[in-house]
C-alpha cells in the first residue's frame, strides 16, 4: 500500500481530447492544468497534474505508459479534482481517471468561484 500525504490532490484535465491543431495541443493543455492546479493551490492543497508532468516526455503514442502513471499517482494522494471545462466532458482519460479516484477511494474536491 502506497503512502498517501494529506494535502496531495491529483489534478485531472483533459488532452487527448482538446481539438486543434496537433501543434497546439500541448501548449492549451498546458493552459488548462496550470489554470486547474493554480485553483487547487488557492484553495489550500498541493496539486500533482499528469499532463503537466508528462505530456513533454512521452507521446501520444504511449499513452497506455501514461495511464499507468497516472493510476500510481491517484494511489498516492488523498484528494482528486476533476477540472471542468469544454474539453472534459469527451476525454475518455479524465473518465478513466475518476473511476480510479473513486476504486482507490479519494475524496473528490469541488471548488466554487463564488465561494
Amino acid at each position: 500500500m502506497a503512502f498517501k500525504t494529506a494535502r496531495l490532490v491529483f489534478v485531472s484535465t483533459p488532452y487527448a481530447s482538446i481539438k486543434c491543431k496537433e501543434r497546439d495541443r500541448n501548449y492549451y493543455a498546458k493552459q488548462i492544468a496550470l489554470e486547474a492546479c493554480n485553483i487547487v493551490r488557492q484553495n489550500g492543497y498541493e496539486p500533482i497534474s499528469p499532463v503537466l508532468a508528462f505530456m513533454d516526455i512521452y507521446s501520444e503514442l504511449e499513452r497506455d505508459v501514461v495511464m499507468k502513471n497516472c493510476e500510481e499517482l491517484l494511489r498516492v494522494c488523498s484528494y482528486y479534482y476533476c477540472h471542468e471545462c469544454k474539453f472534459s466532458k469527451n476525454s475518455k482519460g479524465m473518465a478513466l481517471e475518476r473511476e480510479w479516484a473513486k476504486e482507490y477511494g479519494l475524496s473528490e474536491l469541488k471548488f466554487s468561484l463564488f465561494e
